[in-house]
């Protein structure tokens, strides 16, 4: 009797389950209900698929992404989601690999707001360095990392030998106690 009961229960709950993922996928006319479906819904990878894609509404998507736990998901949204900058930068928010900012500070390139926003995150002293000390990277960018640094040799060594520009070498130079 216990193990018929429990069947039906879970199949119960499977149906449940496919109602309010058929409703949060597709019931586009009315967010209210959509946004009920999806506290409903526990798969990372329904909320994930919503989240993930650029032609649901922001409002659901960011939802979406507020029912996440999987860091990897978030990981991969704020990497990937370079259409909507609003979207990735909740997804940043959502972070807390130190090496998913990294990446993201490094490999970002396109977008300085979200670079920015990923050094800010940053604690390792190398990432900062690394960027500061980077002749071909943006100028805002390069000092924005040298305002992260707190190694003395980071600020000597660019101002010695950062040759290419001059106000980042000032800037260093001002940086020195």
């Amino acid at each position: 009797m216990c193990a018929a009961t429990m069947t039906v229960q879970a199949q119960e709950k499977n149906n449940a389950d496919s109602v309010f993922r058929e409703i949060a996928e597709n019931s586009k006319e009315d967010k209210d209900i959509r946004r009920f479906a999806l506290t409903r819904i526990t798969d990372q990878n329904v909320l994930r698929e919503i989240a993930a894609n650029s032609k649901e509404d922001k409002e659901i998507r960011r939802f979406a992404l507020t029912r996440i736990t999987d860091q990897n998901v978030f990981s991969e949204i704020a990497a990937n989601s370079k259409e909507d900058k609003e979207i990735r930068r909740f997804a940043l928010t959502r972070i807390t690999n130190q090496n998913v900012f990294s990446e993201i500070a490094a490999n970002s390139k396109e977008d300085k707001e979200i670079r920015r926003f990923a050094l800010t995150r940053i604690t390792d002293q190398n990432v900062f360095s690394e960027i500061a000390a980077n002749s071909k990277e943006d100028k805002e960018i390069r000092r924005f990392a040298l305002t992260r640094i707190t190694d003395q040799n980071v600020f000597r060594e660019i101002a010695l030998n950062d040759k290419e520009d001059k106000e980042i070498r000032r800037f260093a130079l001002t940086c020195i106690k």
